[in-house]
């Protein structure tokens, strides 16, 4: 009983100070007396049920508190406007852009694959393997659960049962081994999926669709299950229906059909020619599920030694003789799968820019409530002096913080949800689709909500200790003039001040250098006015066509269309100039001008047709380009020598010192011959792009499968005429039912280029000006602040005769200090990060290269963030040059 008596009378002391002053003597009274009585009456059961109910009215009456505080918090505000919608707005700003990065940025680096089981243990191999390799990967149980392969941005030509007669729809997908789903974990929401047991070659076609395909396509019929779809001119019979928002892996390329190995090839044409049974056919991602107990890091390693056995077993294939490894392994249960070594650069990336941005606004609210509670001293002295006790006073200003905060949150998240719909309305330069879910969703509102919490809490209750510890009497006395007791020149004011500016200098500076560089890397300046210039896909083997007759009508459809009036030249590529180049390959070289050393590059390919480059007025620097000759090499399966050119970076670093035109790079055991050299070619994309390509000629595999955008024409016609409808009629008189899309002059697809750019662009100036911005309002808030503590101090210089300008560079000499100190910190700093992340990734070198060293960006944004700064300090304090001694005087 005694012990229950002390835990009683612990809990009567935790009630608040307000509660105690009415119900205090009382209450503990009544423990005295009560407690032995319910001893006596219901025992150890009774006294539980009295320690239970005291301490669950315990935080009850601390809530009922709060809601008070909150209700003059409100009231209080709501008398100062001004200052709570800086408050508000600036908050909000900066919560805004942390929960847009939070549901974009952070969403695709950690959220898991929806519908997938045990996400964590799932892994996929960064290259392509054939479909050999990953069924050798499937018998090492000691590593993998399950091994299952895949091809991703597969298009079909989809037809409906029951409307045969309606043009088919392009639809991508994936083609997937019968144990996809098993390794994914994946369960289906309607029928069944794949297997290694039902599902087997030769058997009649079958597909799975996902729920998007089933809703947005089929209008979520219920019967969807046994009806046929017309895939590429082929029947297959729908057997099951993905889960809810699952897109399959790599679901950024988002799949709605899924189409099993099993099926002919004339239904997938990637299947052709033995792609299954070939070494040599890498095109495929491997996804595996890791054993119980074993880590990323260990399969990684011992995969690399399979893959050099399963190398070194191929008679075929000539493995590089390089040591470095070459099996990367990627977390497969991600939105977006990522090398392990990067994630975590690129998530300190944008944790030290967003922490930045709301650090700043934090600061500044803190110096607001600063501020706020100078002008409130006398307020808080006659409420001390009635009985007030200062944690009263403390929770009090803290609840005023915590509801600016709160409303912070709200207008941030608004703010966030406009910005998530704007950049999901983007539409990205690819042939396939890439799908990136910017919508908020209800864990984004729960951040935001915590964020306010905490932000609210963090940068509120310094200022309220600050605010709280005046001495009674004398701020009776003076008011809101007298000065803090232990004044110092560097306290917490002033280190706020720095930290703000220091922070938006870093901000601005880290923002800029990626501005101007990703502007000055990504910019793509055709040789010749890019309205001239049509770009047109078709895909004739999904349009039904074998692949002997897909092959005769790109041989004759380039000089059909050059009889087209207006029409000045015609060429094929498998993708649009100005492209991101494929899978980058490793090449090896024997270089007789550095003493015949072995040279192992890594480079991307293109593959392109005749007459390429001289419709892009890109003049060759050695040798020739690619003719009609060319294209009718044999395919590369037959080990034969093809042409190849190179671009300038990749001349460079397989014969650094001499000419490469006439000498040999080898890929496995495919050898190439260099015909010619071409000027590095832009892309527009800044951050891990290649920069080494080679460029080789189109094929008759190549024109038996198309890439998945279909083949580019390439149309180049007068300035100032319309030759696309001259162009589709031609076509259409070839044949009327082959699917012309992805119809666009070459102007269009470079805006469509540069908007993705532009993203990025708009996003971190935004944040540099943010953070700017922000700094201003800071140093106003604190020369404003300063002012009003110096008020008397003011009043009597300019009594015994100081003049304007005297008391204005007075006032104004520590605002210089603070900015100064804060500029030196803040250059520093970015600096520091720039050679970090450099240092650690290459995604930011190619923008950081060309900027860091730009006296224009280097000398201007310090004077730009400097002069402003000066501005925010010299409105106050010119005010307070104008301050009248008398009445400053008379204010005591």
């Amino acid at each position: 009983m005694k012990f229950a008596l002390r835990i009683y009378r612990r809990l009567a002391e935790a009630f608040p100070h307000e509660f105690k002053l009415l119900y205090g003597t009382e209450v503990m009274q009544l423990g005295e007396d009560v407690v032995e009585e319910i001893a006596r009456e219901h025992g150890i059961a009774g006294l539980i049920r009295l320690i239970v109910d005291i301490a669950i009215r315990v935080p009850i009456e601390y809530l009922s508190e709060m809601r008070r505080d909150l209700k003059y918090g409100a009231r209080a505000l709501l008398k100062s406007p001004g200052f709570a919608l800086v408050g508000i707005i600036s908050l909000g700003l900066g919560m805004g852009m942390t929960t847009s990065v939070y549901s974009t940025v952070w969403a695709h680096l950690f959220h898991d694959l929806p519908a997938v089981t045990h996400a964590h243990e799932l892994v996929i191999q960064q290259s392509p393997a054939s479909y050999y390799y990953v069924e050798q990967y499937r018998t090492h149980k000691d590593l993998f659960a399950g091994a299952a392969a895949f091809q991703n941005g597969i298009p079909f030509n989809v037809g409906y049962q029951g409307n045969g007669n309606a043009k088919p729809e392009r639809v991508f997908g994936q083609i997937v081994s019968p144990d996809y789903f098993s390794v994914l974990g994946v369960r289906p929401q309607r029928g069944r999926l794949f297997s290694d047991e039902v599902d087997k070659p030769g058997d009649a076609p079958v597909v799975v669709i996902s729920d998007r395909f089933w809703r947005n396509r089929m209008n979520s019929t219920p019967n969807a299950l046994g009806q046929t779809l017309r895939l590429n001119g082929q029947t297959a019979t729908i057997v099951g229906i993905t889960p809810k928002d699952f897109g399959g892996a790599l679901s950024i390329i988002s799949a709605e059909l899924f189409v099993p190995v099993t099926v002919p090839p004339a239904l997938a044409p990637e299947l052709a020619n033995g792609a299954l049974h070939k070494r040599d056919a890498k095109e495929f991602l491997a996804l595996m599920r890791l054993a119980p107990r074993v880590r990323p890091e260990s399969a990684e390693a011992a995969l690399d030694t399979i893959v050099r056995q399963l190398d070194a077993q191929d008679s075929l294939s000539s493995a590089p003789s390089d040591k470095s490894r070459r099996v990367t392994l990627l977390e497969g249960g991600k939105m977006l799968p990522i090398p392990r070594q990067i994630k975590p650069v690129l998530a300190g990336f944008y944790v030290t820019l967003i922490g930045l941005v709301l650090t700043i606004a934090c600061m500044n609210l803190a110096n607001m409530l600063l501020a706020r509670g100078a002008a409130r001293r006398k307020e808080l002295a006659i409420r001390l002096a009635t009985g007030a006790s200062r944690f009263r006073l403390i929770r009090q200003m803290m609840s005023e913080g915590i509801l600016i905060a709160v409303l912070g949150g709200g207008v941030g998240f608004a703010l966030a949800y406009w910005l998530s719909i704007l950049t999901s309305q983007v539409k990205l330069p690819s042939s396939v689709p890439v799908q990136f879910d910017y919508l908020l969703d209800w864990r984004a509102a729960v951040f935001t909500f915590a964020l306010s919490v905490v932000c609210g809490i963090g940068f509120s209750l310094a200022p309220a200790v600050q605010a709280t510890k005046a001495d009674v009497a004398p701020a009776l006395k003076e008011g809101a003039v007298v000065q803090l007791r232990g004044y110092r020149r560097f306290g917490m004011r002033n280190l706020l001040v720095v930290g703000q500016v220091a922070g938006s200098l870093m901000l601005l500076l880290l923002t800029g250098f990626l501005v101007i560089g990703i502007s000055k890397t990504g910019t793509i300046q055709a040789r010749f006015d890019p309205k001239t210039m049509y770009l047109l896909s078709i895909d004739p083997v999904r349009d039904g066509y074998t692949a002997a007759k897909a092959q005769a009508l790109f041989e004759r459809l380039p000089e059909r269309l050059k009889a087209v009036g207006a029409v000045r030249g015609v060429a094929l590529a498998a993708q649009a100039p100005f492209s991101i180049p494929g899978g980058a390959q490793q090449l090896s070289s024997e270089n007789e001008f550095q003493d015949s050393i072995h040279q192992v590059k890594t480079v991307g390919r293109e593959t392109v047709g005749a007459g390429y480059f001289a419709i892009l007025n890109e003049p060759l620097i050695a040798g020739r380009e690619f003719e009609e000759r060319d294209q009718r090499t044999p395919p590369d399966e037959s080990k034969s020598s093809l042409p190849v050119v190179l671009n300038e970076s990749a001349a460079r670093g397989f014969f650094p010192g001499g000419n490469p035109v006439g000498k040999r790079i080898t890929r496995d055991n495919q050898p190439y011959n260099v015909i010619g050299v071409v000027h590095d070619m832009k892309n527009g994309v800044v951050g891990g792009q290649i920069s080494s390509v080679m460029y080789v000629p189109l094929t008759q595999n190549d024109f038996a499968r198309p890439p998945a955008g279909g083949m580019t024409i390439l149309v180049r016609s007068d300035a100032g005429t319309d030759a696309l409808r001259g162009i589709q009629r031609e076509i259409a008189s070839i044949d009327p039912n082959l699917a012309v899309f992805n119809v666009q002059t070459l102007n269009d697809y470079l805006e469509l280029n540069r908007t993705y750019m532009r993203i990025g662009l708009d996003m971190y100036g935004a944040i540099g000006m943010f953070g700017l911005v922000l700094a201003a309002i800071g140093l106003a808030g604190v020369t404003a602040y300063a002012v009003a503590r110096r008020r008397k101090e003011i009043g009597i210089r300019m009594a015994l005769g100081a003049r304007k300008t005297q008391v204005l560079s007075l006032v104004l000499r520590e605002g210089s200090a603070l900015v100064a100190i804060g500029t030196t910190i803040g250059f520093v700093g970015a600096i520091v990060m720039v050679k970090l992340l450099s240092a650690l990734t290459s995604v930011f070198v190619d923008s950081f290269n060309v900027t860091t060293h730009d006296p224009l960006l280097l000398v201007g944004a310090p004077a730009l963030l400097a002069g402003l700064a000066m501005l925010a300090c010299y409105v106050p304090a010119r005010r307070s040059a104008k301050i009248d001694p008398l009445v400053a005087l008379r204010e005591e």
